[in-house]
Order: C-alpha cells, then structure tokens, then sequence
C-alpha cells in the first residue's frame, strides 16, 4: 500500500510541476500577446504617419501653385476632406498611444469613417 501512495505521490508532484510550467507558459505567452499588439498599434501609427507626410507633400505642390481653385465650393470640399482626415488620423493615434478599445473611441471612429463615406458618395453623385 506504501508503495502505491509513493506512486500517486510522485504522479501528483509531476502533475503539479506540469502545471506550475502551463501556468507560467501561459503568462508568457500573454505577455508576448501584448507585446505584438503594441507593434502592430505602433506600425499602423506608423502608416499613417507616412500617409500624412505624403499628403502633405502632395498639398505643399497644390500650396505652392498659383492656382487658387477652381470656386469656392472646390476649396471647401478639400477644407472637409482634410477636416475628416485629420479627424480619422488624430483617432487612430489615441487609440495607439493609449493603447485601448474604449467603446466610444471605436463609435467615433465608426462614425468619422462613415461621414467620410457618406460625403464621397454625395461628392461622386
């Protein structure tokens, strides 16, 4: 009989050694889970960054123009659309920088994607 409690024993110690390494497994393995999702958060940062300073390279040829538009409505339009812009991108950097998925973050993004959206078709039709 001793000798099957040794057994279980040894079963038992093993077993908990086993999940002892599971748990701190675990805890790497969601430690490497955040770490990702800040280079991802950081690299869409990134793009966007990049974006931005390709259209404000773009602007500064329009800027630098003596075209002043083609009516008052043209520069409106491109007023909105850098509004909207700016708006999507100053979103997109909280949500980086902060690194949370707030719900209200996420309804506004939502509806400045859908804005935009709604205004390009108005502009198309």
């Amino acid at each position: 009989m001793a000798h099957c409690l040794s057994g279980r024993d040894a079963i038992a110690l093993k077993q908990a050694h086993v999940d002892k390494l599971y748990a701190s497994l675990k805890d790497l393995a969601g430690d490497r889970r955040l770490k990702l999702d800040e280079v991802l958060k950081l690299y869409m940062l990134n793009r966007d960054i990049e974006d931005l300073e390709q259209w404000i390279a773009e602007r500064e040829v329009v800027a630098g123009s003596h075209e002043l538009g083609q009516d008052f409505e043209h520069v409106t339009v491109g007023d909105i659309f850098f509004t909207l812009w700016s708006a999507r991108f100053v979103l997109a950097f909280l949500q980086s920088k902060l690194l949370c998925k707030n719900s209200m973050i996420l309804f506004l993004t939502r509806f400045i994607n859908l804005v935009f959206v709604i205004h390009t078709l108005a502009l198309i039709f």
